[in-house]
């Protein structure tokens, strides 16, 4: 009634405590305590008193200008902050649309890193705030707004950028809600539904979200494999939403899904459907079956709208019976359902059968002694796709080859050269790019026409059926079923043997196990053929160890995730962290402590799951894991060669697998001696190399005590929290992808000012509808620096990547692999700017966070080795950059063999690196070899053959010219040094005015000789010039 708005009580950095008041008329210093409520202004009340000013000190229209007249060090605190933001990027302090955009990394800081914990007042509230007072007072029509952010115009540009914004904006806020409410669902804050069911068919509802658990309680997917088909289930129906999401057909209409793995338990959370709880007939479905194909609708008008979806997927029409014998026509699986809510929109739910059954693997895997943990073995969208373009490709190939053979027969008598050279181009047109037949059409203008003709009559044709071989054995004479068999052994037979060869070759080098998901993802190829790449992987070549020992992780990584997600079910949720310090530290401290469970606690003990947990039960239970899931036998004793030196990988990847976070500090996979830990301590403190105070000496002397009496490599208090896992169905921006797509076949075909045009449009596009921090955006931003570092434009190429740099760090992760490439290619553009010592300094931090995420034998690895050494020569540190030159041959010698073309320009570069040093005799070896290879691969008339041509006779004449003048100086040295003997003699006890030259040192003598005038070789780390005249 008075107008106040809200009552603060603050606390100053001075530990003076205020209570505000929040009014119309701004902020002021109320006369209330903790004991007692007095609303008035606290400058009147005390006016006159001693130590009170006027009135008008105690309010102010802003919250901060207040706080700073009441508080000197918060005012001060608050410039500084002011400062520093004015100082960086905007980048790196715009806040997230929400919180679940931003990255979760595995190391988080300890509690005895962290600010000073103080009583926080609004904390008790914290449930309420979180919650509700009745669980549901923050109630939004999740759905209702989904689907009118659908319905909106995309006419033209400006709507779709507005449609796109809005789309991405529902999507975080309720990928951010759904999460929170499955957490919920997990910790049991939330009543369920159902409580008489079992907990496994439980269902929640809050804030308009269902969730349900990744669980078989209804026994659907009994014939399947049960609750390990469910599991898959609710994946394969995420990706399902999301592809339709691309095709966005209007009148089609899918719910918001998200999938959430939280401690064990798997979670689906979608929007609801209207009135869907108010009917549980099976009659509102009106496309497909909710019974397993007892009944089943074909509704006309539903079979209309999936036309489309069905022509972008490569579905054909299909016909199913039911229970009675009648025959429906679909175009998608029978377990895909369609019906007609109560506000008149047609939904598709439960879409994990978007894709063709893996019939080969479902045949060979799923039906023997030994089978897979279930039936539900499905291809991947992508794997679709890449073998429909290539059976296209390769009947158009067919059908121009045949056109070829009967034109060549009817034109066989016309003596016309020009055809004959037609035809052979068009023969050669299916087994090249399109461009260049395009290019091959102005030189002949008779041929406009020809093709036209010719490909009229083409026909081409090939669908799938989502059934296919789905429940009962197919005849492979159905075109749909058989279809289904190419695709399956396409992948078997073409796709995973060509991604082991790309691997093995290191045409694809995947820097961490989420890179070797993305590619492998990327060709089509399933999570199940990990085992096959490693067989494919030979174990006895060196080169192919990085590799083969990323895949072996993956697998390891993945069994432990399962293995871990049984215990959590088996054991209380207060015991979920000791759980996992004890599966992580039996995974990678067994040479820490062989015996880990003997360190639990009373609790813990009480479990026998986790007292009978051993380093040997966990590694066999681990090799059960990935023969059943992986088919793929692990031998434990080169597991643990392949962990050896490589625990800190391994246990990162099962950190982010599980969503499990460690406290940010050096961990010991082998029992540390006190002179080590005590280096560490002093660093993590800050006082390394400085002479200690008493406290600080009692600060690491405790830190060092703590560490030495460290039971286990990772211990409970390690482990400071778990996050959830989620996937989305991600809403992409069309038309910003379109740019982007158009900007980069731009510049690959020359066309820079055209490419660079189109990729800052699709910027702009990005940041309007996903804003700034965002993987997008970032992606952008790294392009378009490339295209800038490309024109010559070194400042702008750093200043994008600048950017993109900041925004992976805080959208994917610190030590994710685009952070740390984005951080490579920062450093070369700073270089080629300028800025060389800070490009050694960002690769040092891209460096430090390989050893991360990688070992040092990686193949990339090569390059940044190159790329440090061209950056210490253009500082003029000669001998620290033939060291990283030389390491670059080596790698590249044992990871490619020494005949590779890498291989000889990394030995090309080293023997110039030899030559600016003096060693001409090592330059000539390095530098022939390199000469060797180029004339017999490529032959003398190549240019690289001639350039390493030229430099080797150079080369050898300055080694012979060195090998001459060194030993006619040795002559010299040996007459001036007997010559200074006698001159010794004569002199003794005389002080000579001046130095004599035999007295000098060998390379003073050897300068004095020769008539060398340069000065000393720097010493490691210091500047100096080069020699006159040396080639680089």
């Amino acid at each position: 009634l008075q107008g106040d708005l809200l009552y603060l009580q603050v606390t100053t950095l001075e530990n003076q405590s205020y209570q505000l008041t929040c009014s119309r008329l701004g902020f002021y210093v109320n006369s209330s305590s903790l004991s007692r409520f007095n609303p008035c202004a606290y400058g009147e009340t005390h006016a006159g008193q001693a130590g009170v000013r006027s009135a008008d000190f105690y309010a102010a229209h802003s919250l901060v200008t207040l706080l700073k007249r009441l508080s000197p060090k918060f005012a001060q605190a608050f410039d500084e902050l002011q400062a520093e933001m004015a100082r960086r990027e905007p980048v790196e302090i715009l806040p997230f649309v929400s919180s679940e955009q931003a990255a979760t990394p595995w190391l988080v800081r300890g509690a005895e890193n962290r600010g000073p914990a103080s009583y926080d007042a609004g904390r008790v509230q914290d449930v309420y705030l979180r919650l509700g007072a009745q669980a549901g007072d923050s109630m939004r029509d999740w759905n209702e707004e989904l689907q009118s952010i659908r319905e909106m115009p995309r006419g033209n540009l400006s709507e779709r950028v507005l449609r796109d914004r809005q789309l991405h904006k529902w999507h975080s806020e309720f990928a951010e809600a759904a999460i929170s409410g499955a957490q919920a669902v997990v910790e049991d804050e939330m009543p369920a539904l159902n409580p008489s069911d079992a907990a496994e068919q439980h269902m929640y509802l809050r804030d308009n979200i269902f969730y349900s658990k990744g669980f078989d309680g209804r026994e659907t997917f009994a014939e399947l494999g049960g609750d390990a088909a469910a599991h898959v289930a609710t994946g394969k129906d995420v990706t399902g939403v999301r592809l339709l999401n691309q095709l966005d057909v209007e009148g089609l209409n899918t719910l918001g899904s998200v999938v959430v793995d939280y401690r064990g338990v798997r979670v689906v959370a979608q929007s609801v459907v209207p009135g869907i709880f108010r009917n549980q007939e099976t009659t509102q479905i009106v496309y497909g079956s909710i019974d397993s194909g007892a009944t089943v609708g074909s509704d006309p008008e539903f079979h209309k709208l999936m036309e489309p979806v069905a022509k972008a997927l490569h579905f054909g029409e299909h016909t199913v019976q039911d229970a009675s014998g009648a025959s429906h026509t679909l175009y998608s699986s029978v377990d895909v359902k369609g019906l007609t809510g109560t506000d008149g929109r047609k939904y598709l739910l439960d879409l994990y059968r978007m894709t063709p059954v893996d019939v080969e693997f479902l045949e060979s895997e799923c039906m023997g002694d030994k089978p897979y943990p279930h039936k539900l073995v499905l291809l991947r969208p992508e794997l679709v796709d890449i073998f429909w373009e290539n059976s296209v490709r390769k009947a158009v190939q067919e059908y121009a080859a045949e056109k070829v053979k009967k034109s060549g027969e009817t034109k066989a008598e016309e003596p016309k050269a020009d055809e004959p050279k037609s035809e052979e181009s068009k023969a050669e047109e299916p087994k090249s790019e399109e461009p260049k037949s395009e290019e091959s059409k102005p030189e002949e203008p008779k041929s406009d026409e020809a093709p036209k003709d010719a490909m009229a009559d083409f026909e081409f044709t090939l669908d799938f059926s989502p059934d296919a071989f789905a429940t009962t054995a197919e005849s492979n004479e159905d075109p749909l079923a058989a279809a289904v068999r190419s695709a399956s052994q396409f992948l078997k037979n073409i796709s995973v043997p060509g991604l082991a060869r790309d691997l093995a070759s290191y045409t694809t080098s995947p820097l961490s196990g989420d890179a070797l998901v993305t590619a492998m993802h990327q060709r089509g190829i399933n999570m199940r053929y990990l085992g096959r790449i490693a067989d494919l992987l030979p174990a006895d070549v060196k080169s192919v160890t990085n590799v083969r020992r990323l895949v072996i992780f993956e697998m390891v990584a993945r069994a432990t995730k399962h293995i871990i997600r049984g215990l959590f079910r088996s054991v209380p949720t207060y015991l979920h962290a000791e759980t996992f310090a004890l599966v992580a530290s039996a995974l990678v401290g067994a040479r820490y402590c062989a015996t880990p469970a003997e360190h639990l606690s009373a609790a813990a003990r009480a479990y026998p799951v986790l007292a009978e947990l051993t380093v040997q039960s966990l590694g066999a239970e681990i090799q059960q894991q990935v023969a059943q899931r992986f088919r793929y036998d692990l031998d434990l004793d080169v597991l643990s060669e392949l962990v050896r030196d490589n625990e800190r990988i391994l246990l990162r990847e099962v950190c982010m697998k599980v969503g499990a976070q460690l406290a940010l500090q050096q961990y010991h996979f082998v029992r540390p001696d006190e002179r080590t830990v005590y280096a560490e301590a002093s660093a993590a403190l800050g006082v390394s190399g400085a002479k200690l105070t008493k406290p600080a000496r009692r600060a690491v002397r405790e830190r060092v005590d703590a560490e030495m009496a460290r039971a286990t490599t990772v211990t409970v208090s390690d482990v400071m929290n778990f996050v959830a896992v989620a996937k989305v169905s991600v809403q992409s921006a069309s038309f910003a992808d379109e740019a982007f797509e158009a900007g980069r076949m731009s510049l690959e075909q020359g066309q820079k000012e055209l490419g660079l045009e189109l990729l800052l449009e699709s910027l702009a596009l990005h940041e309007q509808t996903f804003g700034f921090l965002h993987p997008e955006s970032a992606r952008c931003y790294a392009v378009v620096s490339l295209a800038h570092y490309d024109a010559g434009e070194a400042a702008l190429a750093a200043e994008f990547m600048t950017k993109a740099v900041v925004i992976s760090e805080r959208t994917v992760g610190l030590d994710n692999p685009l952070t740390i490439h984005n951080y490579l290619n920062l450093s070369l553009y700073e270089h080629a700017r300028g800025n060389t010592l800070l490009a050694l300094r960002l690769m040092r931090h891209a460096m430090d966070l390989w050893r991360v995420v990688n070992s040092p034998d990686h193949p990339d690895l090569a390059t940044a080795h190159n790329n440090i050494g061209v950056m210490l020569q253009a500082l003029h540190l000669y001998d620290d950059a033939l060291r990283f030159f030389d390491a670059c041959v080596t790698a590249r010698e044992r990871l490619l063999g020494p005949e590779h073309v890498l291989v000889a320009n990394a030995q090309h570069t080293l023997a110039k690196a030899m030559a600016i040093t003096g060693d001409f005799a090592g330059a000539v070896q390095a530098e022939r070899l390199a000469h060797k290879f180029f004339s017999s691969r490529f032959g003398d008339d190549d240019a690289r053959s001639k350039e390493t041509a030229e430099w080797l006779a150079e080369l050898t004449f300055n080694a012979v010219r060195t090998a001459k003048l060194t030993k006619s100086a040795q002559e010299k040295i040996r007459d001036i040094a007997s010559s200074a003997s006698l001159a010794h003699v004569d002199t003794e006890g005389k002080e000579p005015s001046a130095p004599v030259k035999g007295s000098l040192p060998i390379d003073d003598l050897l300068k004095f000789i020769t008539g060398s005038s340069s000065g000393p070789k720097p010493k490691p780390g210091r500047r100096a010039r080069g020699p006159k005249g040396s080639r680089r």
